[in-house]
């Protein structure tokens, strides 16, 4: 039986307040934690719990958590803990306030082109770490790709059928798809699965994206029902761009790029110059509006990182916050937004700022609830 409003899980540590839906196997909520934070708690559904076979997969949901807990990302919807409740296993994850791609295509009609690669790149940088950790998502379309509202950055979300893979080898997987985005091996209980199997999905989502339409689903595509190409729907779509979706969308999985980076890369102009964002990784102490700072950037992906601010305040005492950033490789423009609090009080904000021409001083001004302040930090490593 599903959990109602006011469900106390874990001695009253998070507090169920609606559920947010169900898919074949899987429910989510959302509920608050007793820190006032939101999350989404997911679970399995009844109808999994009376299967015969049940045990088995709460098992698998176990170690698929355990597994994606692994592939940190600022691109991928972040994990917190796994918990033990009514004997079910469920998986604490951040909640994102924002809306998915799907919603925005109905709503606003298709992407600018510029605009749907920036999510996509984000989106295939995120399923690159997922590759690299031996897993594939196997269900990416635009409804599983939130925009944050604070930031306007891709989340990938939804790992419910994610599996363990290992690249052409012959395995058996559950046939739980979404048809227009699923290549044609999903259709096949048995059958080779690579990184080119995600390939495909996030193809048919640029294509989505971009026309505004569901691409036709792989299995009539193999019986000789052709796809239309994107830009005979949108004819501002680049040639560039184009023939990348068309790649990516091969029905023979041997035809497409083998890898995400190599996909990634058929979205490139040949005639762009990349300049290559500085190395900003490190320890960046300093002064933070009221009080003393230390930045500590741990991950960087192109022009993308994220990261932990310690604040020690004479008064209010040391706060813990998670960030994720944006730079601007050509304007040296900094974003740094501060997304939740760890421990301490702290009031979330947004900070702008600039990098130094050597790389070594970041500074700026930021604004939370209470007004603006001023920043400046300097790298210590």
């Amino acid at each position: 039986m599903p959990w109602g409003s006011g469900k106390h899980l874990q001695s009253g540590k998070y507090i169920i307040e609606h559920e947010l839906g169900e898919g074949g196997f899987g429910i989510t909520y959302r509920a608050r934690g007793n820190n006032e934070r939101c999350f989404v708690i997911k679970t399995l559904n009844d109808s999994m719990q009376r299967r015969s076979d049940f045990d088995k997969f709460q098992q698998d949901f176990l170690n698929e958590a355990i597994k994606l807990a692994k592939c940190s990302h600022p691109h991928i919807v972040r994990i917190d803990e796994v918990i033990n409740e009514d004997s079910l296993w469920c998986i604490v994850m951040e909640y994102i306030d924002g809306e998915n791609l799907a919603h925005w295509v109905e709503t606003r009609g298709a992407l600018p082109e510029s605009e749907a690669l920036r999510y996509i790149q984000q989106v295939g940088e995120a399923l690159t770490v997922v590759h690299n950790n031996c897993l594939l998502h196997r269900d990416i379309k635009p409804q599983n790709i939130m925009i944050r509202s604070s930031t306007s950055e891709a989340v990938l979300i939804d790992f419910g059928i994610a599996r363990e893979f290992t690249q052409n080898l012959m395995q058996t997987h559950t046939q739980i798809l979404t048809d227009g985005f699923a290549p044609i091996e999903q259709y096949d209980k048995r059958a080779k699965r690579g990184a080119y199997t995600d390939v495909y999905a996030l193809a048919a989502t640029l294509y989505s994206l971009l026309t505004g339409e569901v691409p036709t689903m792989a299995p009539l595509r193999a019986i000789g029902t052709l796809l239309e190409e994107p830009k005979k729907i949108n004819s501002r779509i680049s040639d560039r761009v184009n023939r990348a979706i068309l790649r990516g969308m091969e029905i023979k999985p041997e035809d497409r790029p083998q890898s995400m980076q190599e996909w990634l890369t058929l979205l490139e102009s040949s005639n762009k110059v990349c300049t290559s964002p500085p190395h900003i990784v490190g320890t960046w102490y300093g002064e933070f509006g009221s009080g003393k700072a230390t930045l500590s950037i741990t991950y960087q992906s192109n022009d993308s990182f994220n990261g932990i601010l310690i604040h020690e305040h004479w008064w209010n005492g040391t706060a813990k916050v998670v960030i994720n950033g944006h730079f601007n490789s050509e304007s040296r423009t900094v974003t740094i937004q501060e997304i939740e609090t760890i421990s301490g009080y702290w009031r979330l904000g947004e900070n702008q700022g600039t990098l130094s021409s050597d790389a070594k001083q970041l500074s700026g001004t930021g604004k939370d609830t209470k007004g603006s302040y001023i920043w400046s930090l300097k790298k210590v490593d």
